[in-house]
């Protein structure tokens, strides 16, 4: 089943397992994968006027690894988003990482995005961008995340009920 479709970004090869999302493909010689766990989404505050009208939302976090024989890049990134300012068009990147060939990731250093100079922030998020994951995947993304959540939640429901 296609989890992002019609996108520049649809990836070669996409798998889900529980809670997780694994997405791949190819570029220019490198491997760029994206992983979306949802047990590490985080709760979108309720709205003030009603909290118990919607359902609670949740902000999925993901991990972008882009590889070649140099080594890897890896940005861990998320959706940062209040109640008033529903604005899923961009993930924020909220650490980065170079990992050397041979090197475990856990033993790489890894730095805070909003701690670089802001000319290497952009040209980080242009690279991004050049390799179909901007706006548009992001948008897609969160979708895919939200209709993945609420499947897994309706599953998880239906388990219980069996269980018990």
């Amino acid at each position: 089943k296609t989890l992002i479709r019609n996108h520049k970004a649809v990836v070669s090869t996409q798998s889900t397992g529980g809670a997780t999302i694994v997405l791949q493909k190819q570029f220019q010689g490198e491997t760029i994968r994206v992983e979306l766990d949802l047990n590490n989404n985080t709760e979108l505050a309720p709205a003030e006027d009603d909290p118990e009208e919607n359902p609670p939302q949740y902000l999925p976090s993901f991990k972008i690894e882009i590889s070649k024989s140099q080594g890897k890049l890896v940005f861990n990134c998320n959706y940062h988003m209040t109640t008033e300012e529903q604005n899923l068009d961009q993930f924020v990147i909220s650490e980065v990482a170079f990992v050397a060939p041979g090197q475990e990731d856990h033993m790489a250093f890894t730095t805070d995005f909003g701690n670089l100079d802001y000319v290497l922030i952009e040209e980080f998020e242009n690279y991004l961008t050049r390799r179909g994951l901007g706006a548009e995947f992001s948008s897609a993304l969160f979708e895919t995340s939200a209709a993945f959540e609420h499947h897994n939640y309706v599953n998880f429901l239906k388990s219980v009920r069996d269980f018990v």
